[in-house]
């Protein structure tokens, strides 16, 4: 797999994570409009955006890669 593929990869999985962290919200408000308990469902919604962050920290070094690749071409 190269370079540009592995971006696009990193990049899809950032969206998929980010609409998790939509989905994960509305489950939270939904939670507590019901007056059910939201320790678990905060805790996922902290793991998604943790996982985020380290996604975008693994994208932004992958561009950093690419572009370090085309300044040596």
């Amino acid at each position: 797999m190269g370079m540009r593929e592995d971006v696009e990869r990193v990049e899809q999985h950032i969206r998929e994570i980010e609409q998790r962290i939509e989905r994960q919200s509305a489950v939270i408000t939904q939670a507590e409009e019901n007056g059910l308990p939201t320790e678990g469902p905060r805790n996922f919604l902290w793991f998604l955006k943790e996982t985020l962050s380290l996604s975008r920290d693994h994208l932004a070094r992958l561009l950093a890669d690419e572009f370090r690749a085309g300044d040596s071409r």
